[in-house]
């Protein structure tokens, strides 16, 4: 499922030991239950990512419960689009805390399906793998980890997410299943066109996101109004790109 990212050989993992690969890398698996699978030639900053203040409000905000419609939407499509039994594995690139996946695992709830995330901000990742500890997700795996070099083996996951995060198109077909599903989840043009018209004199529309060159199976407009308080617009401020 794994693979070393220095030199692409699959990763053999045991629960609390190092994931090692046949050349001979080890990847220590932290206290928090994560793993940091990016290699410094991958970063283009000493802490890339979320920092912690977007971290933290970023979760905050969604914790209380304001994006559920999208992944609600997401979960029944899964369900719909693919049946009983033909999941075995969500992998999210680009993760961050985690929200979505646990809320997909419980929505789906099917002890057989293993959950898995990358995220470039270890930040964002230890709370990902601290909030499944928490809450005995035993099937969730975290790793810190470039969705440009995913260290992922080819064609291993069954619904790839993409949730307001970037991804290489290429490293995504690459590990994907045979009819796996690609679900990018992207702004529309008025995506919080109310909050950002109380923050600028000018708001530019989102213009529209150029996908992949690969077949669209289906397109789906999850759209739905939020009332905030002053602490929910700050944090929603804060987790900035706006998601």
């Amino acid at each position: 499922m794994w693979q070393c990212p220095l030199c692409a050989s699959p990763l053999s993992v045991q629960t609390n030991q190092p994931w090692r690969c046949d050349n001979g890398h080890s990847f220590d698996v932290a206290k928090q239950g994560y793993v940091n699978l990016l290699p410094v030639q991958f970063k283009k900053s000493l802490q890339p990512g979320d920092d912690k203040a977007m971290v933290q409000a970023r979760e905050a905000f969604l914790n209380a419960g304001f994006y559920d419609p999208l992944i609600q939407a997401i979960g029944a499509d899964i369900r719909t689009h693919c049946g009983d039994n033909t999941v075995r594995s969500i992998y999210d690139a680009g993760c961050g805390e985690g929200y979505y996946l646990r809320q997909l695992s419980a929505l789906l709830d099917d002890p057989q399906i293993v959950y898995q995330g990358n995220d470039i901000a270890k930040n964002a990742v230890i709370r990902a793998a601290k909030q499944a500890q928490q809450h005995h997700l035993t099937q969730h795996q975290y790793v810190v980890a470039s969705s440009f070099h995913l260290p992922l083996q080819s064609n291993q996951i069954d619904v790839l997410l993409q949730i307001f995060a970037p991804i290489d198109s290429a490293e995504a077909l690459r590990v994907l299943n045979t009819g796996g599903l690609w679900y990018q989840v992207v702004p529309n043009q008025t995506h919080l066109q109310e909050f950002k018209a109380h923050l600028y004199d000018t708001v530019t529309p989102h213009a529209p996101q150029a996908l992949p060159d690969i077949a669209l199976v289906r397109e789906l407009d999850v759209a739905f109004t939020l009332t905030l308080t002053s602490i929910q617009k700050s944090q929603l401020f804060t987790m900035t790109p706006y998601a």
